[in-house]
């Protein structure tokens, strides 16, 4: 087989011949000359070892869920595994305490900052942190079962064999100059420790920390790691189990929005595929139920990833259609599932009786606050409730008051989003607003990216309002008309705005100026602002109803085109650039625990919706007013985690 051309677009998942050995010879020596001339970026100097390494080291290597290796380079040159072991630890406690324990100890969510951030206290005490970074990887090592630190290290030592197929070895000079070196990590230590989330001696703590990092592993090693998370935690060489498959998604889960720190949505944008970095200059990829790639190569770039790495897995992403929500869902991965799913919904009476007994089983909840922009403008019933799916065939299934208005509110974001894509193209609007989940409230008014000022994604309102700015028209009427355009594509009938509300909305919307005033400082919104900030106010203030909602979400489902109508509402090519940030962002504060247990791309709204796409099966709609702290609806969150656990919706829950 010939050299594939870069540029070319072929499928890893659905030839034959894409799968034998000279396909995957002849890809990474391809890979590999291509990338070879890349001479960016420094080795890490934040061990002072690391620095050491020889930066024209480079290796690639694939296994495959059979047990397949191919390799090419410095595949069997030893480095230390760095960050790369936080997953591998914190499944190992996950087994050893169970989901719920180790949740209310570690968070699940975002950051948006470096992997070694000094916390605030208010983020520590709730939770903003997770156990891919130093912080939650610290409290991740410190639940390690063990009377003595010797046994502990036994059992971590043990876990790492299971994984590699072998005796580990520690690369001593790393692990002393981390003992004693590091006071970073053990500030960060001593902070969780204060917290009181800390368990046992933190000297003893810190040096299994700095005993798992430096582990000394090779490309093939890694390569390995990953087709053992890929093959549901079954290591395809031993064939022994290395980790409970159940535990399996919630290591992809967390790797997938956060293991490459505050370039992890970047990653989830452009690649696609759960990973994980480390500063020896290794990335990790996971393609679910087919393989594990590995790319080391020491020289980093800004932040702190393999410069080499990153562009080998955009290139192999997008060549072989790899992201998880590429509109060419016949090859995906999860394919199959997505076939068992929709089997399931055929058969008569259970879905409408599911969604019936869930119904029933939420609606005497009597939680959450209703939000209101002004006392008496709208009269808000706490007992509003609807279920709504629709499929990607046009089947609809409805329970409650389906056809009830409300406001979108901020799931407008999305479909706003889409618009903006269309109007300039991702390049473009990729200069103005980022697609980094930020671990801050919806209105936060301070998460302005550090170095470019860019807002950091389209779901928060800092970002939703520069996205605003972009949407084309001639005027502030044609522009409107444009939105309620769009609108109309994806219900199937025209929306209005409710007037009330906007005019509500502006004589409330002091923060949103506020928001505004300081993206057009740093030049990210230009001309007049109050056109602008109406504009915004119009979008989020349209009336839909719950049938309304599903069917927005089947039409994402079902790569922009509408079931119900077969209209198409947006181009295809934007669709995974919608579901890949609703993912990552569009339950804000939330979005990653919502990944973690719900685990498809969704969208809240204060109005009392979410909206929920399983892409290439369904979507779905629910409305309830009564909020969380967070501005979710309580009921809604409730069902879509019932919905998920019942049908196995999760992108990375194993099929059973």
């Amino acid at each position: 087989m010939e050299n594939i051309k870069m540029g070319e677009e072929w499928s890893i998942l659905a030839p034959e011949e894409i799968g034998s050995q000279d396909f995957f010879t002849d890809l990474l020596e391809d890979l590999y000359q291509r990338f070879l001339e890349v001479k960016e970026g420094e080795n890490a100097t934040y061990i002072p070892e690391l620095a050491k390494a020889d930066p024209d080291l480079f290796g690639i290597s694939i296994m495959t869920t059979e047990g397949r290796i191919y390799s090419i380079g410095d595949t069997s040159e030893l480095f230390t595994i760095q960050s790369i072991s936080k997953p591998l630890v914190y499944g190992m406690v996950l087994e050893e305490l169970g989901e719920e324990y180790v949740i209310n100890k570690i968070g699940v969510e975002p950051t948006g900052e470096p992997f070694n951030d000094i916390m605030e206290p208010r983020e520590i005490q709730e939770r903003k942190y997770n156990p891919m970074v130093n912080a939650g990887a610290i409290i991740t090592t410190s639940l390690i079962k063990g009377d003595t630190l010797e046994e502990k290290q036994e059992k971590l030592f043990n876990m790492f064999s299971r994984y590699l197929g072998r005796n580990v070895n520690l690369k001593e000079s790393i692990f002393w100059s981390r003992k004693t070196g590091d006071s970073w990590n053990r500030a960060i230590a001593y902070m969780m420790l204060n917290f009181g989330l800390i368990e046992g001696n933190v000297e003893e703590i810190l040096d299994l920390y700095f005993q798992q990092c430096s582990i000394l592993v090779n490309c093939q090693d890694l390569a390995l790691i990953a087709a053992i998370l890929a093959n549901k935690g079954l290591n395809p060489i031993t064939g022994q189990r290395t980790i409970n498959e159940n535990y399996t998604k919630n290591l992809l889960s967390v790797m997938f929005t956060s293991g490459l720190y505050d370039f992890s949505g970047q990653w989830a944008y452009r690649v696609g595929l759960p990973a994980k970095s480390g500063l020896s200059g290794s990335i990790i990829g996971v393609i679910p139920n087919k393989m594990g790639i590995a790319v080391f190569s020491p020289p980093l770039g800004t932040q702190n990833k393999s410069v080499r790495g990153v562009k080998i897995f955009e290139e192999i992403s997008q060549r072989f259609k790899l992201h998880i929500f590429k509109p060419d869902y016949s090859n995906n991965p999860l394919n199959k599932k997505k076939k068992v799913i929709s089997s399931l919904f055929k058969k008569q009476d259970y879905l409408p009786s599911f969604l019936q007994h869930l119904y029933d089983k939420y609606l005497p909840l009597q939680e959450g606050k209703i939000y209101v922009s002004e006392p008496d403008l709208v009269e808000h019933d706490p007992n509003c409730f609807s279920i709504c799916i629709v499929t990607v065939d046009g089947t609809v299934y409805t329970v409650g008051e389906s056809e009830k208005p409300f406001l979108i509110q901020s799931i407008s974001k999305v479909f706003a989003y889409g618009m903006a894509l269309e109007d300039h193209g991702r390049d473009y609007i990729l200069t103005k607003v980022e697609v980094e989940p930020t671990g801050d409230s919806y209105n936060s008014i301070i998460k302005v990216e550090e170095n470019s000022k860019r807002p950091y994604n389209c779901m928060v309102n800092t970002g939703a309002i520069a996205m605003t700015s972009l949407i084309k028209g001639k005027s502030p009427a044609h522009k409107l008309n444009r939105l309620l355009k769009m609108y109309q594509r994806y219900v199937g009938h025209p929306v209005y705005v409710d007037t009330s509300a906007v005019v509500s909305e502006q004589n409330q919307g002091d923060r949103n100026w506020a928001i505004s005033y300081l993206l057009r400082n740093f030049g990210m919104i230009s001309g007049d602002i109050k056109q602008t900030l109406d504009l915004y106010l119009q979008q989020c203030s349209a009336i839909i109803n719950c049938r309304d909602l599903a069917v927005m979400a089947a039409t994402l489902a079902n790569q922009g085109i509408n079931p119900i109508t077969d209209q198409s509402a947006i181009n295809p090519e934007y669709v995974k650039d919608l579901l890949s940030v609703m993912f990552t962002c569009g339950m804000y504060d939330f979005a990653g625990e919502w990944c973690y247990k719900v685990g498809f791309p969704a969208k809240s709204g204060v109005g009392g919706g979410i909206l929920g796409v399983v892409p290439g099966v369904m979507g779905i709609g629910v409305f309830s007013p009564p909020l969380d702290k967070r501005g979710n609806s309580i009921r809604g969150i409730k069902v879509c985690e019932e919905l998920s656990q019942q049908f196995q919706l999760h992108i990375f829950q194993p099929l059973n």
